[in-house]
């Protein structure tokens, strides 16, 4: 009897060795089909059903459970055409081949929300098991099946739930920033094999020297127990020997904070950022050492030893395998210059390698423009030469090829000899890269402004190696013609839509313009009221259409601002100005300025509606009080003005339309003065209407490097406007600017008026023409460049001209100085006089602009070169103020 009990152990024993990896592995697939939840609410949330269904499966899809495709348990579920119950679960689930079914119910009562979930095992061997949580809102849903998941899992799998994670050893990581890594979460299912994760997972992060992770039982599950040792941390960062570069400066850029974990490689990266920032200014022998300092607690602390050596400069530049072109024309391609007599104004003989890798794609677009398309410009070699460094770069230039051929094919919109009309590139001409460029953008240009927004434009370049010859054929598929379908805008908490889609230019059903989106785009931001503006086009609702979404964020537009400054015409001066651009998000202007100084005072208060009944006409109005203390009287005045400003068809251009209505004492006469200055004291009143004509193009209004400003104004003063001041005034302004080499800039200005009074009013003093100071001829003193009475007193003139030539030129870049060499020359005539161009006068001199941080500053010296016995031979003048 005792053996064959012994015999039956025995084969037990067996069984269980033999099968129970197959037990296992059967626990291990375990198959779930999840039913949808009842829903009991009073709101309408069906949808829930379905998506607490699909949470359920990809939760417990990530914990190692096996679900049911939820299609073939819905479509299964509403063949049998029956209400859900545990016997029907049971059923079905076990037909599809789950081991579980997994039914439950939703409650929302009020802003509670609960999760009841039931696990049934399908052959019945055990009892239904089941779970609840509950929480507050529907925000709360995911959170809550995230939690009943876990239980869920452990009720299916059989497996032990994790209690408790426990984390030791770690001083400056979060235990919350380790946690967030795991794949093992509290409550969660226990697994040897996620724990192998968890702990590959740590060592990732990279601030550990050493992790380990036990387990432990416990009455609620496992303990899990990660300790750590976490990497020393940089507590100090220190540099001894920067002298040239702030140590501001190198912290910043060489990317190793304070309290970050220690890294060797991130020292030695940070000693070659150093060479390198060293190198950008010229120090080429610098050398840089790091040293490890071991400070308490275990951190450590980083000193980076730094020998600048001497500045090192860029002393010549060879150029090898240049044949069609010479050294001096490829030179004036790169930025990177050899060191010389210029060098301190142009700045270019340090040697930097961003510049000079910049400098090899310019060389190499140089010869791609210019017919040369096999070319290669090799990578610059640097040697150190007895007085600094030689660049030595190898040019290949191969054949030189010219376009036989130019052609348009494709789906053509306007008749081919006009499309080819546009192409500048030309049958015989060098091939150029940048010019293809260009005629492939001029075509896209042409298509997507009429409505084809998907338009390809392909070139199709053929070479010819034997007779060096390249055929061009730009292929054109237009693709459907799109229209605008809806312009979305948001983000505007202050700016009204109106306000933003009267800029656009562009409207809902318009043809597809992408000029119409830069345009709008260059307008949303002209209006200074955002500090970001995205628009970006996408697909409409149907094929032909396109949406456009309109994305801005509100900026303040409310500036109270304080200034100083002083100029020789003006003395010392306080200003001050309170202003909003963008009233009650209206986009109306309403601004308050005031200047108190040594010679002047003015208060003005404005308004400006830019959009007069929502039509692109501005209007605006002024009331000043203007105070000035000029050379032979003084001047208080009182007035406003009304303005209008209309758009023209012509670009860049806009006619203004002002009235003015000012009345004007002039008191304090010199006493010396003869009779005509001194009628000239009393109470003046002007009634007049102004025009202004104007088109600017210029890039900036001050340190122009482009463009041009031309305008000319008509004023019309006395009847039958009323006043006492019967006047006709006309003024011609132009500006030119011409950008040329070495980054100068060309100007010419010149400024022609003509004054004429009527017979049935007053022409005062103030009116007349005054040249001379820093606006006009510079070397003479503030408007005293005049016709003179007998008297030799200053009478103003009713004829002018101003004409000024201009060098400007960059003396430091990085602070924005620009050096100027001037010639100035012009005159004021009686009407009687009239112009007389052989009696101008004439000034040369220097001097410097500067946009301040205390506004736009300007220093000159002007020599007077016709000096008459009541002129000075020459004047400094000095201007810098503004409102910030």
């Amino acid at each position: 009897m005792k053996t064959v009990m012994r015999r039956t152990l025995l084969a037990l024993t067996l069984a269980l060795v033999l099968f129970a990896p197959a037990v296992a592995q059967a626990a291990d697939a375990m198959k779930v089909a999840i039913f949808p939840f009842h829903v009991f609410s009073r709101e309408p949330l069906t949808d829930l059903r379905d998506d607490v269904q699909k949470m359920l499966r990809d939760k417990l899809n990530t914990m190692g459970v096996t679900v049911i495709p939820l299609d073939e348990v819905n479509q299964a579920l509403a063949a049998e055409g029956k209400p859900l119950d545990l016997t029907l679960a049971r059923k079905v689930a076990g037909r599809l081949g789950a081991d579980f079914a997994i039914t439950g119910s939703i409650t929302k009562i009020g802003s509670r929300v609960s999760l009841d979930a039931k696990t049934l095992d399908v052959l019945g061997m055990q009892r239904p098991q089941s779970a609840f949580v509950e929480g507050s809102g529907l925000d709360s849903i995911a959170t809550l099946t995230d939690r009943i998941a876990r239980e869920l899992a452990v009720q299916v799998s059989g497996r032990e739930k994790v209690s408790t994670i426990e984390i030791s050893g770690n001083r400056r990581i979060e235990s919350d920033a380790i946690k967030a890594v795991l794949k093992t979460k509290e409550g969660g299912v226990f697994s040897p094999i996620l724990i192998d994760d968890d702990l590959k997972a740590i060592w990732k992060l990279g601030y550990f020297d050493d992790v380990k992770i036990a387990t432990a039982d416990s009455p609620k599950g496992k303990v899990v127990t990660i300790a750590v040792k976490e990497k020393p941390a940089v507590r100090e960062v220190k540099f001894e020997g920067n002298e040239e570069i702030d140590t501001k400066d190198l912290q910043d850029q060489i990317g190793l904070k304070r309290f970050a974990v220690y890294k060797p490689a991130a020292v030695k990266e940070a000693e070659q950022k150093i060479v390198q920032m060293y190198r950008d200014k010229g120090y080429y022998d610098v050398k840089v050492t790091s040293q490890v300092i071991n400070l308490p607690k275990g951190d450590l602390g980083i000193k980076f030893t730094i020998v600048e050596g001497e500045k090192v400069y860029v002393s010549k530049i060879e150029l090898r395998g240049n044949k069609a072109f010479s050294e001096s024309e490829l030179k004036e391609v790169m930025s990177t210059g050899e060191k010389g007599w210029l060098s301190w104004f142009k700045d270019d003989h340090v040697m930097e390698w961003a510049k000079l890798e910049q400098d090899v794609q310019k060389l190499n677009d140089f010869y791609y423009n210019h017919g040369y398309m096999s070319a290669r410009v090799g990578k610059p070699e640097i040697t150190r030469g007895k007085d600094g460094l030689i660049l030595t770069i190898n040019i290949e230039e191969g054949p030189r090829f010219k376009v036989s051929t130019v052609g348009i094919s494709g789906q053509l919109i306007i008749p081919q000899k006009d499309l080819e009309a546009m192409i500048k590139t030309k049958p015989g001409d060098w091939y150029n890269r940048e010019q293809l460029r260009l005629d492939l953008a001029t075509l896209h240009e042409l298509y997507a402004n009429r409505g084809f927004a998907y338009v390809e434009v392909r070139p199709q370049v053929r070479q010819n190696m034997k007779e060096h010859t390249v055929a061009l054929d730009f292929q054109v598929t237009k693709g459907a013609k799109i229209y605008f379908d809806r312009i979305v805008i948001s983000g505007n908490t202050r700016t009204r839509d109106k306000v933003i889609r009267r800029e656009l230019g562009m409207a809902e059903g318009d043809l597809f313009s992408a000029t119409a989106i830069r345009s709008a785009n260059m307008r949303l931001h002209r209006l200074n009221f955002f500090e970001d503006i995205t628009i970006t086009p996408t697909k409409g609702a149907d094929p032909d259409t396109m949406d456009v979404n309109i994305k801005v964020k509100e900026k303040r537009t409310g500036q109270v601002s304080f200034g100083a400054g002083y100029s020789t015409q003006d003395s010392f001066m306080i200003m001050g100005q309170l202003s909003e651009s963008n009233l009650f998000g209206r986009g109306q202007q309403v601004q308050f300025r005031a200047t108190l100084g040594g010679l002047t005072n003015r208060f003005t208060l404005s308004f400006t509606e830019p959009w007069l009944f929502d039509r692109p006409i501005s209007f605006g109005v002024d009331l000043y009080n203007w105070d000035r203390e000029y050379i032979q009287y003084t001047k208080n005045a009182t007035g406003g003005n009304l303005r209008w400003g209309f758009p023209t068809p012509l670009a860049y251009t806009r006619f203004y339309l002002w009235y003015t209505y000012e009345q004007a004492t002039v008191s304090d006469v010199d006493s010396n003065a003869d009779y005509y200055i001194k009628s000239q004291e009393g109470t003046y009143t002007t009634s007049a209407f102004k025009g202004i004509l104007r088109r600017d193009t210029r890039d900036a209004t001050f340190n122009t490097t482009k463009g041009s400003d031309n305008n000319i104004s008509v004023q019309w003063a006395g009847p039958p406007l009323g006043g006492t001041n019967a006047f006709t005034k006309i003024i011609a302004n132009s500006g030119w600017y011409f950008p040329m080499w070495w980054d100068t800039v060309f100007v010419l200005h010149g400024q022609l008026g003509w004054l004429d009074q009527h017979s049935d009013g007053e022409l005062p003093i103030y009116e007349k023409f005054f040249l001379g100071g820093i606006n006009t001829l510079r070397g003479f003193a503030y408007q005293s460049v005049s016709p003179m009475d007998a008297n030799g007193d200053l009478i103003g003139g009713e004829r002018m001209f101003v004409a000024n030539v201009e060098l400007r030129f960059p003396l430091f870049r990085k602070a924005g100085l620009t050096g100027v060499v001037f010639y100035d020359t012009g005159n004021s005539w009686t009407s009687a006089q009239g112009y007389d161009f052989g009696d101008l006068r004439q000034s040369v001199g220097v001097g410097i602009r500067w946009m301040s941080p205390m506004g736009p500053l300007r220093l000159e010296y002007g020599y007077v070169l016709d000096q008459q016995p009541y002129d000075d031979l020459s004047a400094f003048e000095f201007t810098v103020g503004g409102l910030f």
